[in-house]
């Protein structure tokens, strides 16, 4: 009866051994998969945070409104000091 006691350890000890050994393996990958699983978040968040420093539409054109208002006023100062400016026309000689 020691014999089949000694197979019947042998035999647990081997199926112990197998399933750490899968239990690691098990283990190895839950870390790849979480450590895959956190690159694509902050991927994801990557691009969240781009997209929300993105100006939308309306503030483009609110933008481009106050732009052409500045350019508008540009132009009259410009205009403004080319006319005083100018030296007065000459007089001809009578």
């Amino acid at each position: 009866m020691t014999e089949f006691q000694t197979k019947i350890q042998e035999a647990f000890q081997q199926a112990q051994a197998k399933a750490a050994t899968r239990v690691r393996e098990l283990e190895q990958e839950a870390r790849k998969l979480l450590e895959t699983l956190g690159d694509r978040a902050q991927a994801e968040l990557k691009v969240f945070l781009e997209f929300a420093q993105k100006p939308s539409r309306e503030q483009i054109l609110i933008l481009g409104v106050e732009l052409e208002k500045l350019g508008k006023k540009l132009q009259e100062i410009a205009a403004r000091s080319e006319t005083k400016t100018e030296p007065p026309a000459p007089s001809q000689p009578n």
